[in-house]
């Protein structure tokens, strides 16, 4: 029949086989089908039924609301293949029964010169698909944009303006676009591959990414957001999940020029509503105010934040709670949830996260020099040994320090020893002499 593919989220990689006739139910409560870890879901979140070989979706009168294909659910709807679903963070794609995560879709087609190899992903704006270039002999990332945005005449053509703008901007850490265009109904875009997957997989992989390893991560981002600073681009949604690797472990931004512009040292005006993700916006980002570079610099700091300590800076029951905590509520200090993290880099992410904007780096320029600093003393910033996930504070077989009431007790008893001896011994000359 069919199945909910997990592409997103705490869950992610997992599947709902669904069966003729039956209702899951989906949520974060344990008597779920599938029980979503996602704080943003509710107990009972929606309901999937099989009925009659058609697949029907409907919200359970969630907090936060259930999305099919981008739009929200106000009744049952029906499910196509290859549709989306989200609740809260987690998204979740309708397969057919055979389908894996690396095919199905468009696998094997050839669509306006490139050979579709497997499929790679899927996200808000489409299906991502590893995708051979026949004419440059290149692999490329090939990305169909989702059937809720295609059928929009205008989105579709302010997006091939942007894309083709995007092209234009070329530094060694954002990835580049390349091609825009449609063939019949499919709309899409192609970019660089980057093999490496993004930060945001290393995060669910490991738990956290490791300081040492961190650090030239952070690096390569902040020499991109200096670019896009120098091309006055803001892109308004620097994230780990937007944050790529190539074969080589370089970090690269994807969708830079697909952003907006804040030149004239004005910022830009946020006229279509607040852009973002709900983890890692900045204050005044979410208040719906001017923004400029300085609010993708939060973003990295958010980003950071979690990459080290394996947590995001807020958590909350709906995304509007998150986004005013960004605004109202000061983090814990990183040292403070991360004390395996040096206490240099601790202080640059949180000046990064600054609430007031003129209080964090005023520019990329300046980040990346504190980020240098850090590691011209690269020594200080080691991994640790051993890297568990989230919840379990790294174990060092390093030999253990020994407690310092302990040192004092033995301290004490050697004293002990040594005054016992010498009485000992006067004893023994006082003996002597008397005989």
């Amino acid at each position: 029949m069919a199945k909910l593919y997990v592409e997103r989220g705490p869950l992610r990689g997992s599947e709902l086989p669904l069966a003729e006739g039956k209702t899951y139910t989906l949520g974060r409560s344990s008597s779920c089908a599938l029980s979503l870890p996602d704080t943003l879901a509710s107990r009972e979140h929606a309901s999937v039924t099989v009925k009659d070989g058609h697949v029907y979706v409907r919200d359970l009168g969630s907090s936060n609301g259930t999305f099919l294909n981008s739009q929200p659910l106000t009744k049952p709807q029906e499910m196509k293949l290859g549709d989306q679903l989200e609740i809260g963070d987690t998204l979740l794609s309708l397969l057919s029964e055979e389908e894996r995560r690396t095919t199905g879709g468009l696998v094997g087609r050839e669509i306006a010169g490139y050979k579709i190899l497997e499929r790679v992903g899927r996200g808000g704006m489409g299906t991502v698909y590893r995708a051979y270039q026949k004419s440059l002999d290149r692999i490329v990332a090939f990305k169909v944009l989702s059937p809720s945005l295609a059928w929009d005449k205008e989105f579709t053509q302010r997006f091939a303006a942007e894309v083709r703008s995007a092209a234009r901007l070329a530094h060694p850490n954002v990835v580049r676009a390349l091609d825009v265009g449609e063939e019949g109904p499919i709309h899409y875009f192609c970019m660089e591959f980057m093999p490496g997957g993004s930060i945001d997989d290393w995060i669910e992989r490991d738990g956290r990414v490791a300081p040492d390893r961190a650090l030239p991560m952070l690096l390569d981002i902040a020499r991109g957001l200096a670019y896009a600073e120098e091309q006055g681009v803001v892109h308004r949604d620097i994230k780990p999940e937007n944050l790529m690797l190539d074969e080589h472990g370089v970090a690269k931004i994807v969708d830079l020029g697909i952003a907006c512009e804040g030149k004239g040292g004005r910022g830009a005006a946020q006229s279509e509503g607040v852009f973002g993700t709900a983890h890692y916006i900045a204050p005044e980002q979410a208040a719906g105010e001017r923004i400029d570079s300085r609010a993708d610099i939060y973003g990295l700091g958010a980003t950071a934040y979690h990459m080290l300590s394996g947590r995001t800076l807020f958590s909350g029951e709906s995304q509007s709670e998150i986004m005013a905590k960004h605004v109202e509520e000061d983090p814990e200090p990183l040292d403070q949830v991360a004390p395996w993290v040096p206490r240099s880099l601790c202080a640059v992410v949180m000046k990064m996260l600054e609430k007031d904007p003129a209080a964090r780096y005023a520019s990329a320029r300046e980040l990346i020099e504190a980020l240098e600093n850090i590691a011209s003393g690269a020594a200080a910033v080691r991994r640790p040994i051993a890297l568990q996930k989230v919840g379990k504070i790294t174990a060092l077989t390093d030999k253990p320090k020994t407690n310092r009431f302990e040192r004092q007790r033995k301290n004490r008893l050697m004293i002990l020893c040594v005054i016992g001896g010498l009485v000992a011994l006067a004893l023994l000359l006082l003996l002597i002499t008397r005989l």
